[in-house]
């Protein structure tokens, strides 16, 4: 009810209230327009108004965990989605917000409560005091996590110390892992009847709505679940956000749009006109602007949001061409044209986790002139593979390491990123590359270990480096004059290693998978190892439901990619790399 402005405590703030407006699409040419009444909480100050403002949300690494485990065990997935949850959150009376009154509220609130009788304001000014939570206070979304912890704590979850986000429920046999995103659930679970008592539980203080069945939507995520495994892609979000943005008028199917096969060039022209062009001048930046469709900004950051959640052939080109944010270059503005154009041509890239237990060992391998291949066998079990390059960006001569994590032979983590000195030789790359992917790897393990997780050989968990005298410096705890300069990483890995969390394992060059994250390969180094973090080699036989669902027909490789060996040219005459842990 409105409030005369003239009775608020004295040194009580009065925000300024907004109405934000959104059409959401609910189908075929059926729109819902949408106004909600917001509070612009830029005014608050942190100690003054509110402590804190930290809400968790999943990370990719446990959605994609959460996917692989319930593939694996033949788990249930559903989503909850929890209607208006801010406005659940009970505000005590000394902590409630007061906003100023919108245009024409008071006109709406005398129609539709005319019995209400209106305390006299002598300025004729009104203002509204908030009694529960609203989108724009700084502060609602911690409190709104804090009553959602309350309740899961309750009913028997434990809360991950990691990632506060993930919750646990391991009760005799009945198993749950929750990813909780503010108001949306992703829930696995062995049981029907206990997530129906999560839902009973919700409704005595929420409006809930769930989904269940074959195909869900989480996020943006369009997660497909069938005999065949669990799948799950973002390419209705990248047509919508990204490819009906940049290029409304083109007719890809009719090849009226150039396809290209490598996100980032190959060529050194390319890596030479990246380091020599200056930043553009504020009117060359705003043709740049008008000849792309947007800011250099706006631009990187809606590829980065797919590149992190499930594009990772990206990881290289947006690590490189991020640099230019603060002055971006015509160079590196055709290299993002360059990604989307890649996006535009392969929307569809599905990951694929089977429906197969966690024991025994997968094979990667690399096929030459046959009968020519090499191989190794790395296990079903959690493993990570690790790479790092020497000087490749020409323009900061700083190496770049990518760290890829299996779970059951297909990726559940990705972690590309440029080294933060220059590394003095090769070697010094690669140990500062292992130090990344041991990080990585303790962060999963801990994961994993407050799961539950029934797959055998977290401890030690297996890392796989391409570079023997790195692993040699690191086994053998040794600073010698090469690396003394590194001792400190060198002691933290070798400390790992001596307490049992990891184990190292050489891996061919060739057979690496996390290569392509460290450099521009060619198309079909690049496909070659993609398809397989991916599980292309899993994608549901064609006339399938879940290929129908999935529409594998959209999907488009490299055509510079080799054909696969047939089963009669596989003989083990070439040479073969077979390690196992």
């Amino acid at each position: 009810m409105p409030t005369p402005i003239e009775n608020l405590p004295e040194g009580k703030k009065v925000l300024p209230a907004v109405i934000s407006t959104k059409i959401k699409k609910k189908g075929e040419n059926i729109y819902q327009f949408i106004a909600r009444m917001c509070a612009n909480g830029s005014k608050q100050q942190q100690g003054i108004d509110f402590e804190f403002s930290y809400s968790p949300t999943a990370g990719m690494a446990p959605i994609r965990i959460t996917l692989a485990t319930a593939a694996s065990f033949d788990w249930i997935l559903a989503v909850i989605d929890i209607v208006n949850c801010f406005q659940s959150t009970l505000i005590p009376p000394e902590e409630r917000l007061v906003i100023s009154m919108p245009p024409f509220y008071r006109k709406w609130f005398q129609e539709k409560y005319p019995e209400v009788k209106w305390e006299h304001s002598p300025s004729n000014k009104y203002v509204l005091e908030v009694i529960n939570g609203i989108q724009g206070d700084k502060g609602i979304g911690r409190r709104w996590y804090l009553l959602l912890k309350a309740l899961l704590l309750d009913f028997g979850f434990v809360c991950c110390v990691l990632e506060p986000s993930l919750f646990i429920y391991d009760h005799r046999d009945e198993k749950m892992i929750l990813n909780t995103s503010t108001d949306d659930f992703l829930c696995a679970f062995n049981s029907q009847p206990l997530f129906n008592r999560l839902c009973d539980k919700m409704r005595t203080m929420f409006d809930i709505t769930t989904k269940e069945g074959t195909r869900l939507s989480y996020l943006n995520l369009d997660i497909i679940q069938t005999e065949h495994g669990v799948s799950y892609d973002q390419t209705d979000h990248i047509r919508r956000k990204i490819i009906n943005k940049y290029f409304p008028h083109e007719k890809i199917a009719e090849s009226k749009l150039k396809p290209v096969h490598t996100p980032f060039r190959t060529d050194s022209d390319h890596e030479k006109e990246l380091a020599e062009q200056l930043p553009a001048s504020k009117d060359e930046l705003k043709l740049l602007e008008q000849r792309y469709g947007d800011s250099y900004g706006t631009i990187l950051g809606e590829i980065m949001h797919v590149e992190v959640v499930s594009r990772f052939e990206l990881s290289y080109a947006m690590r490189r061409l991020g640099q230019f944010t603060h002055g971006p270059t015509e160079a590196a503005f055709a290299g993002l044209y360059r990604v989307l154009r890649f996006l535009a041509t392969h929307p569809h890239r599905p990951v694929m986790y089977p429906r197969r237990k966690f024991d025994g060992f997968d094979e990667i391998r690399a096929d030459f002139d046959p009968p020519k291949f090499k191989s190794i066998q790395v296990p079903r079990t959690p493993c990570t593979i690790a790479d790092s390059d020497h000087a490749r960006d020409t323009l900061q001569r700083k190496s770049h390491h990518c760290v890829v994590s299996l779970l059951n032979g297909v990726i559940v983590h990705n972690r590309v990123q440029q080294q933060r000195a220059i590394a003095l030789h090769s070697t010094h790359s690669e140990i500062i590359g292992s130090l990344a992917a041991t990080k990585e790897t303790n962060y999963l393990q801990d994961i994993y270990t407050h799961i539950g997780h029934p797959a055998v050989n977290i401890f030690p968990f297996p890392l796989y480096l391409d570079s023997q005298p790195c692993i040699d410096a690191l086994e053998a705890n040794t600073t010698t004059t090469r690396v003394k300069h590194i001792a400190v990483p060198i002691k933290y890995i070798h400390e790992k290693i001596a307490a049992g969390r990891i184990k190292l394992h050489w891996i061919d060059t060739t057979l690496n998978l996390a290569d392509s994250g460290t450099k521009p390969n060619p198309s079909p180094t690049l496909t070659r190892h993609y398809d397989y973090l991916i599980g292309v080699r899993f994608y549901p036989p064609a006339g399938s439901t879940h290929h129908e669902l999935l529409q594998l027909d959209t999907f488009v490789t490299s055509p510079y990619t080799k054909a696969k060996a047939s089963t009669a040219d596989k003989v083990p005459d070439g040479p073969i790399c077979s390690e196992s842990p």
